[in-house]
């Protein structure tokens, strides 16, 4: 797998690299002072790793091979901190760090009580601005005293929002995925700025905070994708994206046409985004990292297959065995694009 590119601008820069676990190793002691986040799928173990640097273990399973390692890194010194669940990395610019939590019988509790961490942290540091959010919630399908820990998630994480920022709580809402995971710990990832990024809709899709109440009796609370402001780079960043028309699930069972929808909500998208680095229009092949989570093993080679005849050989991308958001949802992509002075 190629090196990713990087975000750059003529004061700042964060860099992106991924690649098997193993060898991206020796690029964390390369960074050394520079890392911002380091996240690693598919060894699994779970939760913060004791390290100088914010790093956290996703014990997702990786579909292509053997675990994947990324690294955010900074140009310049990033300064790195730990606090109870949270770790963190700044460098004046930007804010990147994980946390991980272990769920009790509550998963609103848990979700609220994450949230509310989460957001004091970043007003408290000075970059209260989410760009990005990856949320991986344990057993995220199940039933929590009768309801899906994944509608329990939605209303906690909807209250911190609420108690920090009242009726402005839905210009706050940033790119997002929320999946499934083993293990007992929530596990969040996030990016974060001192100035707002620009959120985007899809045409093709509702709003998800304006889903109706069939969906749960609060709606998620985030936007189809967010462009980070100019001085974080401008980066684009692609929420988890399924087979959802309107607010419904579409192709039911059939895996291959969920993913044409996947592609043609993405196309939708992209089409009311800037391109972030001036060299023509935005597609799912010019991004710099894709994770595509697929519910079922079964149906990642046929996957995979039919997504590489659209991409090619040349885009990044991670294949993980995940539970998504709704249980007729058989496959989910989101990605990042790094703005860059040269393509």
């Amino acid at each position: 797998m190629r090196k990713a590119a990087s975000i750059s601008t003529q004061s700042t820069g964060v860099t992106l690299q991924v690649g098997p676990a193993e060898r991206m190793e020796a690029a964390l002691a390369e960074y050394r002072d520079r890392v911002l986040l380091a996240v690693r799928y598919g060894a699994g173990t779970q939760g913060l790793r004791d390290a100088d640097h914010p790093f956290i273990d996703i014990p997702t399973p990786v579909l292509c091979g053997a675990p994947r390692l990324e690294i955010w890194g900074a140009r310049e010194r990033a300064e790195c901190f730990r606090r109870d669940g949270l770790a963190w990395a700044e460098d004046g610019w930007a804010l990147l760090g994980c946390g991980s939590r272990r769920v009790g019988d509550d998963m609103e509790e848990d979700a609220v009580q994450t949230y509310r961490e989460l957001l004091a942290l970043l007003d408290e540091r000075g970059y209260p601005c989410l760009q990005r959010v990856w949320n991986y919630v344990p057993g995220i399908n199940q039933e929590q005293q009768g309801v899906e820990r994944y509608r329990r998630f939605n209303v906690g994480r909807a209250r911190a929002f609420e108690e920090r920022f009242g009726d402005a709580a839905e210009r706050q809402f940033s790119a997002a995925s929320a999946v499934g995971t083993t293990g007992k710990e929530l596990s969040v990832c996030f990016a974060a700025g001192r100035e707002p990024g620009s959120h985007l809709e899809n045409p093709r899709q509702l709003s998800a905070p304006r889903y109706p109440a069939d969906y749960g009796p609060t709606s998620p609370s985030f936007a189809r994708c967010t462009v980070a402001p100019a001085g974080w780079g401008r980066a684009v960043f692609l929420s988890g994206t399924g087979s959802i028309v309107g607010h419904e699930t579409t192709h039911r069972g059939d895996p291959l046409r969920q993913l044409e929808e996947v592609v043609r909500n993405i196309d939708a998208l992209l089409g009311g985004a800037d391109p972030p680095s001036g060299n023509g229009r935005l597609d799912l092949g010019r991004f710099d990292l894709l994770k595509i989570y697929v519910r079922h093993r079964e149906h990642f080679a046929a996957i995979r297959g039919a997504l590489a005849r659209r991409l090619g050989a040349t885009t990044p991308a991670i294949y993980l065995e995940a539970d998504l958001c709704r249980t007729d949802l058989l496959v989910e992509i989101e990605g990042v694009s790094l703005s860059r002075t040269a393509p």
